[in-house]
């Protein structure tokens, strides 16, 4: 069973985490989805100015010169935000934080105009605020907007029970209910993406480099292969395994042997990772697919024996590296063939190559 220090722990790693906002957005403004989630912000957005000009015809609503003034004014900001939604990438940090904030308080406002008897039910809208921060906001966030919301629907409950004539049994009943709508569904459903998302990262990635693994390789590879096509790009497959690692393990331990592996990777990773996708894809190998102009490539796959060495090391390594590269001018491009495998495999052909060797060297090849 969990202990109760082992369940606050975990609290707090998921209320500290970080969130990449940079990443989300550029996750959602490269795939199909993400125009449609947009669409639907903007449709979401509207009705909430939809929602304040009904209000405007029901018999208890204010209609003093402040109340209408404001409707009005959150009406045309409501219209920008919905454009904005519609015209705009999906946003990052300053975006979804700003929408966020301005949802929070046009619903709060609208708590202090609108008929006192619609409080309660008003203060559902939070429950889709919240919706909109457990995917998009970091746990902090989702957090700050829950005691926001629950501040505002416990007000609002009492602003009610002096009020209005309502029975206080009902007013609770419609209290709680509301309170689990907002606060407890969006709480849950982060923690529940949160477990789901660690869960699905960790399938595709390797747990001692924290690199991909092969799974997670195969997922992102496909947009470092679509920059490829573009006049004057390329596209290389580089297979670098680390020489003679076995006598490493012996000579030296497992735990440094692991060591070595893992510099490696971060070195690889500082070398190659702004240009594509990275690997592990054996005990000592790993496997990069980048793509860069071609007058750049070759000293990208030249430049890996130097980003790896450090004379400061305690154990040096040395690699062999086997490389395919495509040109964007490549009749493969336009034959009926798996060009990723297929370079793949000659790349893993010229590393053996540079192995028989002797190591400590590049053998490429273009196709």
């Amino acid at each position: 069973m969990n202990s109760p220090g082992g369940s606050r722990n975990a609290l707090v790693r998921w209320f500290l985490q970080p969130f990449d906002y940079a990443w989300m957005a550029d996750f959602q403004n490269s795939r199909p989805t993400g125009r449609l989630i947009r669409w639907v912000m903007a449709v979401l957005t509207l009705n909430y100015g939809a929602l304040a000009v009904v209000s405007l015809f029901s018999v208890d609503t204010s209609r003093s010169i402040v109340a209408i003034g404001w409707k009005a004014v959150m009406l045309v900001m409501v219209v920008v935000v919905a454009a904005a939604w519609i015209t705009r990438p999906f946003p990052g940090r300053f975006g979804v934080v700003a929408f966020a904030v301005f949802a929070d308080l046009g619903t709060a406002s609208a708590l202090l105009i609108n008929p006192i008897a619609d409080a309660i039910l008003t203060c559902a809208l939070f429950a889709v605020i919240g919706t909109f921060c457990t995917f998009f906001l970091s746990p902090r966030w989702l957090v700050a907007h829950l005691f926001f919301a629950v501040a505002c629907t416990v007000a609002a409950a009492v602003a009610t029970h002096g009020g209005a004539d309502v029975d206080i049994a009902s007013l609770i009943f419609r209290t709680n209910v509301v309170l689990l709508a907002i606060a407890g569904v969006p709480l849950t459903s982060h923690l529940l993406v949160t477990v789901l998302t660690e869960d699905a990262r960790s399938s595709f990635l390797d747990p001692l480099t924290g690199l991909l693994n092969r799974r997670g390789l195969d997922a992102d590879v496909d947009d470092v292969w679509l920059l490829g096509r573009d006049q004057d790009r390329c596209v290389a497959v580089l297979v670098v395994d680390i020489d003679r690692f076995k006598s490493i393990n012996d000579r030296y331990g497992h735990e440094e042997g692991d060591a070595v592996i893992v510099r490696v990777a971060e070195r690889l990773g500082s070398h190659l990772g702004e240009y594509g996708v990275l690997a592990r894809t054996g005990g000592e190998e790993y496997l990069a697919v980048v793509s860069t102009s071609r007058l750049h490539i070759d000293a990208l796959i030249h430049g890996v024996r130097r980003a790896l060495r450090d004379s400061a090391d305690s154990v040096s390594v040395t690699v062999s590296i086997g490389a395919a590269i495509v040109y964007w001018d490549s009749a493969l491009w336009d034959q009926d063939v798996d060009i990723v495998t297929r370079a793949t495999r000659v790349a893993d052909s010229m590393m053996y190559e540079a192995k028989a060797a002797g190591g400590d060297r590049v053998i490429k090849s273009v196709l």
